[in-house]
């Protein structure tokens, strides 16, 4: 076996320590200079991870993270209503061909799709005149009207007060808090449903 000798000239001349065979270093150090350029170059655009990508529109209800929601939110011309971020819960969304949008909180443990109506839930729908439609089911004796500034009205049903609609005037979307402990009008009203952006 050679042993390496510090006054050989080849080394002083050769970019690589040679070690038995020289080449093979010289591969070596090659490729982990370029794996640990790629790594750096990776770090500096994304951060040194990819977004994961939205769920698609009628796949079902899907476990997205926060900045999954923000960037749905800055890619569509209406506003993403949600109850802002919640320590404990997940944040399970579903999007529909019809232009629906629903955020509902599920505590730690909960699997998206879960059946039961036990969670709080943000929808927002694309709905023309939804302002207009909501003043005049105000009309209703079993309706209760609560002013949200803005000019907007929220509406309820005085037997259901688990579910809340609200609209501004000329916005093309109403949003609908569905609270099963019946505290989705005074979560409207504290304004703690608010968009994402």
């Amino acid at each position: 076996m050679d042993e390496l000798n510090p006054s050989d000239a080849s080394l002083s001349r050769s970019p690589a320590v040679r070690l038995r065979g020289g080449r093979l270093a010289v591969v070596v150090l090659s490729t982990c200079a370029i794996a640990i350029g790629l790594f750096a170059a990776s770090l500096a655009v994304g951060g040194g991870r990819r977004a994961a990508a939205l769920p698609p529109v009628n796949s079902g209800p899907a476990l997205v993270a926060q900045d999954q929601l923000e960037r749905l939110a800055a890619s569509t011309a209406q506003p993403i209503y949600w109850a802002g971020p919640k320590s404990g819960y997940s944040y399970e969304l579903t999007r529909t061909s019809s232009g629906r949008i629903y955020v509902r909180y599920l505590p730690s443990g909960v699997a998206a799709g879960d059946p039961r109506p036990d969670f709080l839930v943000v929808g927002t729908y694309e709905q023309p005149g939804s302002f207009a439609y909501l003043q005049h089911a105000s009309s209703n004796p079993k309706s209760v009207a609560l002013d949200i500034g803005n000019g907007g009205i929220a509406l309820f049903d005085s037997a259901h007060p688990s579910s809340v609609y609200f609209a501004y005037p000329r916005a093309p979307y109403q949003v609908e808090v569905y609270d099963p402990s019946g505290s989705a009008s005074r979560l409207v009203l504290a304004g703690t449903i608010r968009p994402l952006r």
